[in-house]
C-alpha cells in the first residue's frame, strides 16, 4: 500500500512537469538579473564586529542603519523582499543607541554585556510579530499590524538589535516559493530568473545581496535552511523548544506537536553571528541546556556523511552538490582522528512523503481558509485558472490535501510514521555528543520560479530533520556552474546546536563562507 501511495505521488508530479511546460517556454524570454555589487564597507562586516566597532564608538549606529536602509533601497527594486518597513524608526533607535553609549555611564564590557547587539539593524521573516508593522504572512485577508513583537523579537530587542523591516514570505508560509498575491514574488539575489526558496525566503534573499546582517526565520520543513541554500548564507534549525514561537503567525492548535516540529531560528551571513544570535533569542532556561560557549574539539569528531536519499520522488543529486559534498567530506577527513563514514539509511527514500503527511495532520489555525460549502474550494480553483481568486494555488491545494486526508488509509499513514521512527532511532545510535551527520540541504541549486510543484519533493532532505527534532545549519560552501550558491546541511543529536554551529564556522573559515560582488 506505502509503494502504491508513492506511486500516485509520483504520476501526480510528472502530470505537474506537464502543465508547467508553458512556463518552461516562457524563461527563454526572460532575462536574468543580478543584483549590484556591495561597495559600502560597512555593509561587509560581522553583527559582533559592528556592534564592537559600535561600542568603542568607531563608527555610529546612525550611520549602520542609514547604509542597510541604502542597500535596502537599492536592491529591493529586483528582489522584491520587503512587505513593510520602520525605517525612520530604526533611525531614531539608531539615535537612541549612539546617545545610550555616550551617556549611560556603562563601560564597554558592560555595554557588551548587557546589549550584545546595540545598534545592529535586524530584519524580520513576514509571519514573526514587529510590533506596529503587518504580520499579514503574507496573506491579503490577514494585513493586521502585530500589537507586540513576538517572544524572540523581543530578546532581540532587548539585546539592543533594531528591527528595520519584516520580510516577504509565502501566503501563509505554504509554499517553497516565496510569492503572494499581497507584494508578489521574491526573488534570487543571484538570479532573477530563479527563486530565493521558502518560506524565509525574503529573509535569505536581502542577506545573500548583503541588504541584511541579521534575520529571523521560521523552519517547519526546511524554511529555514532552504532559503539560506539557495542564496548562499547560513541558518540554523535548532532544536525544539530552544526559542519561544510566541507570536508566530500561523499558529497550530495541536501546541505540543508544534512546539517539537516547528522552530525559529536565525539566519546570518557569517556563520560566528549564529552562535551570537542564538545565545540572545533562546528561552533562558534552555540556555544551560545547549552550552554553546563551551568549545567543540573538531579533531576528535565523528562525521557521518550521505548523498542521496534515493527516493524516486525527489530530483537526482546535481554534480555540483555531490561534489561540495565530497569536498567536505575530504576535508574533515584531513581533519578529524576518526574517517568520515558514509552511511544508507533506507528509511531515508521516504523522508519527504512521511514527513509532508506528519504536517498535514496537524490542526493548523489556516485549516478553515476555505469555509463554507464543501465544494467552495473547487470553486476556487476555477477562479485561480480564471486568475480571479485572491489565493496561491498552494493554499488552494493545501485545502484540498486538508479536506481529503482520509483518503489515505489508516495502513499507509501508520507505515509512513513507522519510517520516521524508525530514522529517528538509526539517527539516535549515531549521533552522540561528538558526531555529526552531513547531507546536501537540496538535491540542486536554487530552482526557476514556478517549479516548486513539479519538484515539491526536493525538500524531504530538510523536513526530515523537523519531524525527527534534529538541530540542522546550512552552510554555504561554493557556487554551482551557473553561479548559484551551493551548501551542505550538518545535523546533530537533540540539543547539541554547538555542534552544527562550531562545524559551520569551521566550513566558513576553510571555504569562505558567504560571498557577494
Amino acid at each position: 500500500m506505502t509503494a502504491a501511495f508513492v506511486i500516485i505521488l509520483w504520476i501526480c508530479q510528472k502530470l505537474a512537469e506537464i502543465f508547467y511546460l508553458p512556463l518552461c517556454l516562457i524563461r527563454f524570454f526572460k532575462k536574468s538579473k543580478k543584483c549590484p555589487p556591495v561597495t559600502n564597507k560597512l555593509l561587509l562586516l560581522s553583527a559582533s564586529d559592528l556592534a564592537q566597532r559600535i561600542r568603542k564608538r568607531k563608527i555610529t549606529s546612525v550611520a549602520v542603519i542609514q547604509a542597510y536602509i541604502s542597500r535596502i533601497n537599492e536592491v529591493n527594486p529586483l528582489i522584491n523582499a520587503v512587505i513593510e518597513n520602520r525605517f525612520e524608526d530604526a533611525l531614531l533607535d539608531a539615535k537612541k543607541a549612539d546617545d545610550l553609549i555616550r551617556n549611560s555611564g556603562l563601560n564597554e564590557e558592560q555595554i557588551a554585556e548587557k546589549y550584545p547587539l546595540l545598534g545592529v539593524p535586524l530584519t524580520v521573516k513576514g509571519s514573526i510579530g514587529v510590533t506596529g508593522l503587518i504580520q499579514s504572512a503574507g496573506s491579503r485577508d490577514h494585513l493586521i499590524p502585530a500589537d507586540n513583537d513576538a517572544d524572540v523579537v523581543k530578546h532581540a530587542r532587548d539585546a539592543g538589535a533594531i528591527p528595520l523591516l519584516v520580510s516577504n514570505v509565502p501566503e501563509l508560509c505554504l509554499n517553497w516559493e516565496c510569492s503572494n498575491k499581497l507584494i508578489g514574488t521574491t526573488s534570487n539575489p543571484y538570479d532573477s530568473t530563479r527563486t530565493s526558496g521558502g518560506s524565509s525566503g525574503g529573509e535569505a534573499s536581502l542577506l545573500g545581496c548583503g541588504a541584511s546582517l541579521i534575520g529571523l526565520g521560521s523552519d517547519l520543513g526546511g524554511s529555514v535552511r532552504l532559503p539560506a541554500h539557495y542564496c548562499g548564507i547560513f541558518g540554523h534549525k535548532p532544536s525544539p523548544h530552544v526559542v519561544s514561537l510566541v507570536g508566530l503567525y500561523p499558529d497550530c492548535k495541536d501546541k505540543e506537536e508544534w512546539k517539537e516540529l516547528c522552530t525559529i531560528g536565525p539566519m546570518t551571513r557569517y556563520a560566528t553571528d549564529l552562535k551570537l544570535v542564538l545565545n540572545i533569542i533562546a528561552e533562558p532556561d534552555i540556555k544551560k541546556v545547549l552550552k554553546l560557549n563551551q568549545s567543540v574539539d573538531l579533531k576528535n569528531l565523528k562525521v557521518y556523511y550521505m548523498e542521496d536519499t534515493n527516493s524516486i520522488l525527489s530530483t537526482r543529486l546535481s554534480d555540483d552538490v555531490t561534489n561540495v559534498i565530497k569536498k567536505v567530506v575530504t576535508y574533515f577527513d584531513v581533519l578529524c582522528t576518526h574517517k568520515c563514514k558514509k552511511i544508507d539509511m533506507p528509511t531515508m527514500r521516504y523522508c519527504a512523503e512521511s514527513s509532508y503527511v506528519k504536517v498535514l495532520f496537524l490542526e493548523m489555525d489556516v485549516d478553515d481558509l476555505f469555509q463554507g460549502k464543501d465544494n467552495q474550494i473547487y470553486y476556487e480553483i476555477l477562479r485561480y485558472f480564471c486568475c480571479k481568486s485572491t489565493h496561491q494555488a498552494s493554499s488552494i491545494f493545501y485545502g484540498i490535501f486538508k479536506r481529503h486526508l482520509k483518503l489515505i488509509p489508516e495502513k499507509t499513514v501508520q507505515k509512513l510514521f513507522s519510517y520516521l521512527n524508525k530514522l529517528r532511532e538509526d539517527f539516535l545510535k549515531i549521533l552522540d555528543d561528538d558526531a555529526v551527520f552531513i547531507l546536501p540541504t537540496g538535491p540542486c541549486e536554487a530552482i526557476y520560479h514556478g517549479d516548486m510543484f513539479r519538484k515539491s519533493f526536493n525538500y524531504g532532505y530538510c523536513a526530515a530533520f523537523n519531524i525527527l527534532g534534529f538541530p540542522a545549519t546550512n552552510c554555504p560552501i561554493t557556487f554551482s556552474k551557473n553561479g548559484l550558491p551551493i551548501g551542505v546541511q550538518v545535523v546533530a543529536g537533540p540539543n547539541l546546536d554547538r555542534l552544527t554551529l562550531s562545524v559551520a564556522e569551521e566550513l566558513e573559515r576553510v571555504f569562505g563562507g558567504w560571498k557577494f560582488s
